[in-house]
């Protein structure tokens, strides 16, 4: 029984069959030469020196090189517990993000379901991640649909493709920033097109409101589909949308 907790614990650490072997081998007999080993735990011996190397590597396992032929010991247990502990809250914790974007994404994907959402605002990192909730704001059936783009990456042939078939079915209003007029002009006449000098950041508002910082080479995104939200960015889109100049096409 005992051995069966251990072997899963190993495995949560990604310890191959040998590894595993030459750990538990170690802590019932004690240091002991490679060869040694490779006798105790049945591992061959062309493959026990880079067994052990690795182990060694992971934290699992000291060497004193001081004697010769070297000889290896197992860390101890607790040590080693603590080590996966410590590497599972890691993982947690990394996974954390993707999590929370998975919930969104979840809870945008499915208002008629979810009858509240967990979080007024969503942050998200990453140009593929902005543009995957772009297209969750203005493909989700909203008649009015409102963008204001200042970056180029953000008005790619995927967004331009996004707009273009939004617009088949919705009113859309598209701001740009003046670099970006060409690539503007690839829409349909039936989008909406206005310029201006400059933009703080893009934003997309319809089935929800997406908000777009570029900072450095990435992009950081604030999502909501809180209704005084949508507001709020809506009202400030159109004071922008009045003071900014109509493009003929």
């Amino acid at each position: 029984m005992l051995d069966d907790y251990v072997n899963r614990l190993m495995r949560m650490m990604g310890l191959s069959k040998y590894q595993l072997k030459a750990y538990l081998t170690l802590v019932e007999r004690g240091p002991l030469t490679a060869v040694s080993l490779a006798k105790y735990a049945n591992i061959p011996s062309s493959k026990v020196y880079s067994v052990l190397k690795g182990m060694v590597k992971l934290g699992l396992v000291d060497v004193d090189s001081s004697k010769r032929p070297e000889v290896f010991m197992a860390k101890p247990p607790k040590e080693v517990f603590s080590m996966v502990v410590s590497r599972i809250n890691e993982v947690v914790e990394r996974a954390k993000p993707m999590i929370n974007t998975l919930q969104m994404v979840y809870e945008a994907s499915n208002q008629r379901v979810v009858k509240a959402s967990s979080e007024t605002l969503f942050t998200v990192k990453g140009l593929q991640s902005t543009k995957n909730l772009v297209r969750i704001v203005i493909m989700g059936g909203a008649r009015d649909i409102s963008i204001a783009i200042p970056y180029e990456q953000l008005l790619d042939e995927e967004v331009l493709s996004m707009i273009t078939e939004a617009s088949g079915a919705a009113e859309v209003k598209l701001l740009v920033t003046r670099g970006l007029i060409d690539h503007a002009k690839a829409l349909p006449p039936r989008v909406n097109l206005r310029v201006r000098d400059s933009m703080f950041g893009a934003g997309f508002i319809g089935n929800g409101v997406l908000l777009a910082i570029q900072y450095g080479a990435d992009y950081l995104s604030l999502y909501s589909t809180q209704e005084y939200i949508i507001e709020i960015a809506r009202t400030y889109f159109e004071t922008l949308w009045r003071e900014s100049e109509p493009v003929n096409r």
